[in-house]
């Protein structure tokens, strides 16, 4: 094979290759990024790191020094200023609490592990879409009526979906900011 035709094969495997991995979960990009990198993924964070923007460095910087200080798990990473990034502005408690959710037309039960005022980590190994409606019931230890909540999935990770509140009403902020703070104190 001459090398004008070995290199043509090669510029038709790259984009085989990117279709193929774009049609993976993000569980098996992972397990073949894990992969390829050959377990050096520090090298490769580092290399995202130089080439993220000053405002992405910026925010994982600030997100990764306030999982220093109060010991939570860094379990996601937000570097865009969009509306979900302001999703982890707010104190999130953990928690272990029954929900049941609906989704285009299928009804689901799974845990909610960590609440704040404005969404929940819900730890499920269903798959979702970001930006998938929701319909959210559970109920606060400190108010025994459920909650049904309208919401969206914000983000998606190995572990779950971080779910976005929409439209609470006074009341139902209040629930939740009360239930927040007697666990704070406790």
């Amino acid at each position: 094979m001459r090398e004008s035709e070995a290199k043509l094969e090669i510029y038709s495997i790259i984009p085989k290759l990117f279709r193929l991995i774009n049609e993976l979960s993000e569980d098996q990009q992972m397990m073949i990024f894990k992969q390829v990198s050959r377990g050096n993924l520090k090298k490769h964070l580092f290399k995202a790191v130089i080439d993220m923007t000053d405002v992405q460095q910026m925010n994982l910087l600030k997100q990764l020094e306030s999982r220093a200080v109060d010991n939570t798990d860094v379990r996601t990473v937000s570097l865009d200023e969009d509306e979900d990034s302001s999703m982890r502005g707010h104190r999130r408690k953990r928690c272990l609490l029954n929900v049941t959710y609906s989704s285009e037309g299928k009804e689901y039960k799974d845990y909610i592990l960590d609440i704040s005022s404005v969404g929940v980590f819900i730890e499920t190994e269903e798959t979702f879409n970001v930006g998938q409606q929701i319909i959210l019931n559970f109920t606060l230890p400190n108010y025994q009526q459920p909650l049904k909540l309208d919401s969206s999935v914000a983000w998606i990770g190995h572990r779950g979906i971080g779910v976005k509140f929409k439209h609470l009403s006074p009341y139902q902020e209040e629930i939740i900011h009360s239930y927040i703070e007697k666990e704070e104190r406790a």
